[in-house]
């Protein structure tokens, strides 16, 4: 029979032998999870620098990011002014240009009406032209008619005394007679306009001419020839031309 106190001895070794084996597979249990955690923990650390990066990164970002949106929005206030502006000027010049219409539009008016006057002037004027025309015509018409001449009964003719027979010349020749003789009247010419006497109503009338070629006519006065009409009055030759024979010179 074993000895109590040496079995005892004995038991305690093999829980003595037991427990160090235990320990011992604890312990590198222990070291491989200690070894995990460690290399977990360097992931760690390289995915938390990475992120710490990532974020600084996104910081400067941001910051820039708020500068560029700080410079947009200074722009948008600098043109919303410059607009603000641009769209005061552009009613301005709106509100010009719509008061240049309705000057315009009234110049216009006041024109036409000023025209349909004139308009009308001009026709009452041609009618007085026509008128007064007429008038010299019927004038004229009249003028150019002989006055008629009272029917006298015919006188019984007188005897004609005998006529005094002219002494005989030497050499046999007959006396010439020294009567004279009657100047034969030449009449005047009818409806010619005298370019010296005329006035400027009756040389715009009757030879048409203008207002200016009346006033050229009546300034240099008097005309000797109807040349002058060019050389003196300045009026055009072809003018000239067209009233040589309408007109007359008188003395």
């Amino acid at each position: 029979m074993m000895n109590p106190i040496r079995s005892g001895v004995v038991v305690l070794l093999m829980v003595a032998l037991s427990g160090c084996v235990v320990s011992k597979g604890t312990h590198q249990q222990t070291l491989q999870d200690l070894q995990a955690t460690k290399i977990n923990l360097d992931q760690t650390r390289v995915q938390n620098e990475a992120l710490n990066k990532q974020v600084k990164v996104l910081k400067e970002s941001n910051s820039k990011l708020q500068g560029d949106l700080e410079n947009a929005n200074s722009e948008i206030a600098s043109l919303n002014v410059a607009m603000g502006k641009e769209r005061q000027g552009s009613e301005s010049k709106l509100k010009e240009l719509d008061r240049q219409v309705k000057d315009l539009t009234k110049a216009r008016k006041d024109l036409a009406q000023e025209l349909e006057v004139q308009k009308q002037r001009n026709e009452n004027h041609l009618k007085t032209i026509r008128r007064q025309q007429k008038e010299l015509r019927e004038r004229e018409q009249v003028s150019l008619l002989p006055p008629p001449t009272p029917v006298k009964p015919a006188a019984p003719a007188a005897p004609e005394p005998p006529k005094a027979a002219a002494p005989p010349l030497p050499g046999g020749g007959a006396v010439p007679s020294t009567a004279p003789k009657a100047a034969a009247g030449l009449p005047p010419q009818a409806g010619l306009v005298d370019i010296n006497t005329s006035s400027a109503a009756d040389l715009t009338l009757n030879l048409g001419l203008s207002k200016e070629d009346a006033d050229k006519l009546l300034k240099n006065r008097p005309y000797k020839t109807k040349d002058e009409l060019v050389s003196k009055a300045g009026i055009a030759k072809a003018t000239a031309d067209k009233i040589k024979d309408k007109i007359t010179v008188g003395p």
